[in-house]
């Protein structure tokens, strides 16, 4: 792990956990609004429009996709009491972006520490396998503080040596997936890494809507939306391998800056909270 990187996320989550604490303090921690309280957090793969399973989707540009391999690591995540200020972007303006799909340092707009009181944590990454399918991987028992959230962020980052062997299948990437693209006649299988180093900025998903009011026991879930990841992604545009091996989506590549883009933005994840089940 290079001094950059340990830097940065100490200077991230020293600040989120001054915010949590101090929203705590400003809550008093007493009644419905201010009390402490402990949940569980976890993560699990939407399904797409219309799909069987995760893991199959259909781009806005006519392609089916069949992702056959889908791991990233993901975290820390950090839940707000103010609503989500993306909400109201213009589509138009998110299609122009992604038409132009230029690499900028403002994938995701907005001010990150303008969310208001953290009213609850996940402070550590986790590595996520996006087609285990089935119940919520439940991550663990999380503090927070009683009360709305309206809004999430989280952060996408290179595995740490903390994960351990945990996070060997990943290579060192922040993000691999693997799967076969279709249209008509075109059969197009692919590989790409995803990487997300320092700075910070660049490794925030900032603002994702929710609407959860959190109390004792519950089950907060993050859902990867793999299904937007996609979006203007023009699989026509690489060139395929001679032998038929799966084609490797370099950086250099539209599809890879489609995916670079679309994947940091607030549309790239959603959030549901399910209250303990009493009975």
């Amino acid at each position: 792990m290079t001094r950059v990187l340990l830097g940065s996320r100490r200077a991230f989550m020293l600040f989120m956990g001054a915010a949590l604490v101090g929203g705590g303090s400003a809550c008093g921690l007493s009644g419905t609004g201010g009390r402490g309280i402990v949940f569980r957090m976890g993560l699990r793969t939407a399904l797409a429009p219309g799909a069987a399973q995760v893991g199959e989707l259909t781009t806005d540009t006519g392609w089916s996709v069949r992702l056959t391999s889908a791991r990233m690591v993901l975290g820390p995540i950090y839940l707000f009491e103010n609503p989500s200020p993306l909400q109201a972007q213009a589509r138009g303006v998110l299609k122009s972006l992604l038409n132009a799909l230029v690499p900028t340092a403002h994938a995701h707009d907005g001010d990150f520490f303008s969310g208001g009181t953290v009213l609850g944590e996940w402070d550590r990454e986790v590595v996520f396998d996006l087609l285990a399918g089935g119940e919520a991987q439940v991550l663990g028992r999380s503090p927070g503080i009683a009360g709305r959230a309206r809004s999430f962020s989280l952060l996408l980052q290179p595995p740490s040596r903390a994960l351990g062997e945990e996070a060997a299948s990943l290579q060192g990437h922040s993000m691999l997936l693997a799967g076969t693209a279709f249209r008509g006649e075109a059969r197009v299988p692919f590989r790409v890494a995803l990487d997300f180093p320092p700075p910070v900025e660049l490794q925030r998903v900032d603002f994702v809507p929710i609407d959860a009011d959190l109390d004792d026991d519950g089950l907060f879930v993050v859902e990867a939306r793999p299904h937007q990841w996609f979006e203007g992604a023009h699989f026509d545009r690489l060139t395929l391998p001679a032998d038929g091996s799966p084609v490797d989506i370099t950086p250099e590549t539209q599809v890879h800056r489609a995916l670079s883009v679309n994947v940091r933005r607030f549309t790239a994840f959603s959030g549901a909270w399910e209250p303990e089940k009493v009975g």
